[in-house]
């Protein structure tokens, strides 16, 4: 997956790492046999490599020609600069070892457009623009004999966990955060404990946690929104225009920040966004009063800092995919909209009030085959081409022969009911080089951010654990 419902990454990290913007002529389609007139385009990457002519740790690269090892992070649905700064955990690692370190943009998102439409969009276009590009850097940085460790959260995750099973000649390990690769798996839910509704259910959990009273205030905002006007309520969301609101109801865009908030949930303030956002959010609402005018006010303070806006400042454009699509974002205009419309689909549905849900959503295939159809013409969503190219839950249970992964999940993270968890794996699964973290209070890929004094005692410890883990492999390789 992971279409976000906010630019998470693009959040400040506790620490300023550098980098150089690069490009490089990459294939537009890796599925032909090579040509030397083959199609080609330009592909943006980020690289550091302010550490690489440092003497790298005696103990990490032995008597190796390499200098150091390369940290690739496998980009995924967004500009890839959005992502730099929320992956401090990857260049504290580089730095201490004379790491190199890569980020790659995924195509058709940022600068990276390969062509006027998604003709060449897929997972596999996606990770053999990767193969290419790593090669591509390696012979400028004469490291042909360097290892490879790869980092990625949420789709970026699932990107990373098929980057290893599949090419494993390129990269020697990876560290999949939050990666929910059980989510185009189906067949698997009810064996690893999930279902249709564990995404909704998750994020229900957390704002009841929060504040028992919470989940009344906000079924008492969506009826106030609802039975507000349009206007009144533009000028208080500091809305472009009323479209913003949602395409079914005045609602929408506020249970789709309420959806999106829980991904945030990390225990220290980030840019506008307060520490543990789930419970400042509940504090706002219960706090409210009970009349319609309070309860619209509210609700436009919690959407905007959901979103990431100001109510004071330029009006928040109309979303081109998000409120009333399927939980965790779906079909729509944009690149991700075309990706949920071939190979990234969830099946998910969503619990309204009267069931103690946030948002009625009851998924209905035909209707989204439409919307794909009306949208990208004869394109057609297949929500489990994924597992069927690259495996789902075989993967995660150590059924299949793959190694050197280590895959995360926070446990107030949406999306971790998709994720691998250890209950499942196979009792000789360390054995095999593979591992699984739960993260205690872990949001959205949590593990992947730098260092921060006010982390928790358990994402501390996994980075530990892992930093271990992937040295080893580093160790192994040279």
């Amino acid at each position: 997956m992971v279409k976000l419902s906010l630019p998470l990454l693009l959040l400040p990290a506790t620490a300023a790492y550098e980098y150089q913007t690069l490009y490089y002529n990459q294939t537009l389609d890796h599925t032909q046999p090579f040509h030397p007139s083959q199609a080609r385009w330009s592909h943006r990457y980020l690289l550091n490599d302010e550490f690489w002519s440092r003497p790298a740790d005696e103990d990490l690269m032995g008597s190796s020609s390499c200098p150091g090892p390369i940290m690739f992070y496998t980009g995924n649905e967004g500009p890839v600069d959005g992502f730099w700064s929320g992956n401090g955990f990857m260049m504290e690692m580089a730095e201490s070892w004379g790491g190199l370190i890569v980020f790659g943009e995924e195509r058709y998102y940022g600068e990276s457009i390969p062509s006027e439409d998604y003709s060449f969009m897929s997972t596999q276009q996606v990770l053999e623009d990767y193969v290419e590009l790593l090669d591509f850097v390696k012979n400028e940085y004469d490291a042909q004999e360097c290892p490879v460790i790869a980092f990625g959260g949420s789709y970026g995750g699932t990107l990373t966990t098929f980057f290893r099973a599949g090419y494993p000649h390129a990269i020697q390990g990876g560290l999949a955060s939050s990666a929910p690769v059980g989510n185009y798996d189906p067949d698997g839910w009810s064996d690893h404990g999930v279902d249709s509704y564990t995404f909704s259910d998750i994020i229900v959990k957390q704002y009841t946690d929060a504040d028992p009273k919470c989940l009344e205030k906000i079924w008492a905002a969506t009826d106030a929104l609802n039975s507000a006007t349009s206007q009144d309520l533009v000028t208080a969301f500091n809305l472009c225009d009323a479209t913003g609101l949602g395409p079914s109801s005045q609602s929408e865009l506020f249970l789709y920040g309420l959806e999106g908030l829980p991904q945030l949930n990390y225990p220290y303030e980030i840019g506008s966004m307060p520490a543990w956002p789930v419970q400042a959010a509940c504090d706002m609402l219960v706090a409210s009063g009970d009349d319609v005018e309070d309860l619209i006010k509210s609700s436009a303070v919690v959407t905007a800092m959901a979103l990431g806006y100001s109510l004071d400042g330029q009006c928040f454009e109309t979303l081109d995919e998000g409120p009333g699509n399927v939980p965790g974002d779906g079909p729509g205009s944009g690149p991700w909209g075309y990706q949920s419309c071939t190979e990234t689909l969830h099946l998910f549905n969503s619990r309204g009030p009267d069931s103690g849900g946030i948002r009625s959503y009851k998924f209905d295939m035909e209707k989204v085959r439409s919307i794909c159809s009306d949208t990208w013409g004869d394109v057609q969503p297949n929500p489990t081409a994924l597992t069927e190219r690259y495996g789902g839950y075989r993967l995660g249970d150590g059924l299949v022969d793959v190694s050197n992964i280590i895959w995360s999940v926070g446990d107030i993270d949406p999306w971790g009911g998709g994720c691998f968890h250890p209950e499942y794996a196979k009792e000789d699964a360390e054995a095999n080089g593979l591992y699984y973290f739960p993260i205690e209070k872990g949001a959205h890929h949590y593990d992947l951010r730098g260092k921060h004094d006010d982390d928790t005692e358990s994402v501390t410890e996994v980075r530990e654990k892992e930093r271990e883990i992937i040295k080893s492999w580093i160790v192994d390789f040279v």
